[in-house]
């Protein structure tokens, strides 16, 4: 697979999983010089994990972010097409061939991917978040509206052209960008057979504070400014149902504490909260079993609890 495109990976603190990252992308026939590692300041050893692994590395001596890390690593590629890839994924070995063959339409701009089923990180609430991103790229329409850098690749013209990754959208820069290419005209593909193993270790902290402020707060000012439809990925129906359903949950269970018969709305709403989200469920039970699909149930609630709250922060102007 030599030639035609470079592979940008920003990393910061990645020790623990950089190394399974290259691995991943050399043993799927990717040659080392295509890889360019953005060594983002880190304080640990994934600057001199990157070299030992024979690819390009250039360093920042301060943390510029992921945005524009990757966005120095693009100005080191000499290909036509970029792929980028997150230091704490490990791509399947045909994954990048996947994303790269696509670009054989012309009509293509840019192109991404999904993460595995076999998330490795043990806890319930790490299976379930990387769980979650699975199924949501795994059910989308292949015409996408946004864009992703975990594990995706775009024209290195294009990228240039519609401006790079903005920093001031930081958490969702990728998906900005990929408004931004689709406002142009361009079309963008989700390639769900091109995978990779995510080997984040998520905890409730963590994922609370990322779909809060990493996501809703963000994603509800892009669609309050009118630049991404509603019905987009985490916007569809099925999510809007579902955040009601926690909602109508919490005040059914607020409320019984005055009227004990509210109980009664409360285990209703429950029961549609599980016959919405009846094939994620699915997913999670061919994971791990009944225990990992109801043990998922309130992080997948806690999940619509950060949506509605950062909704309601950007509506009401907090």
């Amino acid at each position: 697979m030599a030639g035609r495109f470079n592979v940008v990976i920003p990393a910061y603190q990645a020790k623990e999983t950089l190394g399974r990252c290259l691995k991943g992308l050399i043993d799927g026939g990717v040659d080392r010089q295509q890889i360019i590692v953005v060594d983002d300041g880190s304080p640990d050893e994934s600057g001199q994990i990157a070299k030992a692994a024979g690819v390009t590395v250039i360093r920042n001596e301060t943390s510029l972010r992921p945005a524009k890390a990757r966005n120095r690593g693009v100005e080191l590629c000499q290909e036509e097409i970029v792929v980028f890839v997150d230091a704490d994924v490990v791509p399947h070995p045909e994954a990048a061939q996947r994303l790269v063959a696509a670009f054989d339409d012309p009509s293509i701009s840019a192109v991404f991917g999904s993460y595995d089923d076999k998330p490795e990180a043990p806890s319930v609430v790490s299976r379930y978040r990387n769980l979650l991103h699975f199924h949501v790229h795994q059910n989308t329409d292949p015409e996408a509206e946004t864009f992703w850098t975990g594990l995706g690749a775009v024209r290195r013209n294009r990228f240039s052209e519609v401006g790079e990754l903005d920093s001031d959208w930081e958490n969702i820069e990728d998906v900005e960008f990929g408004l931004r290419l689709r406002a142009a005209g361009d079309r963008i593909r989700l390639i769900p057979e091109a995978q990779g193993s995510h080997l984040k270790d998520w905890t409730l902290g963590s994922m609370f504070k990322t779909d809060l402020f990493g996501r809703a707060v963000p994603w509800t000012r892009l669609i309050q400014a009118g630049r991404m439809p509603p019905s987009t990925l985490n916007g569809s129906m099925q999510h809007r149902l579902s955040a009601l359903c926690v909602l109508g949950l919490l005040f059914a269970v607020f409320g019984a504490l005055w009227a004990p018969m509210l109980l009664l709305l409360a285990l209703i709403f429950v029961c549609l909260f599980i016959g919405i989200n009846a094939k994620f469920l699915a997913v999670l039970y061919r994971a791990g079993g009944l225990r990992l699909a109801i043990g998922a149930l309130p992080f997948h609630a806690i999940h619509y609890v950060a949506a509605l709250l950062g909704y309601a922060k950007v509506r009401l102007g907090a």
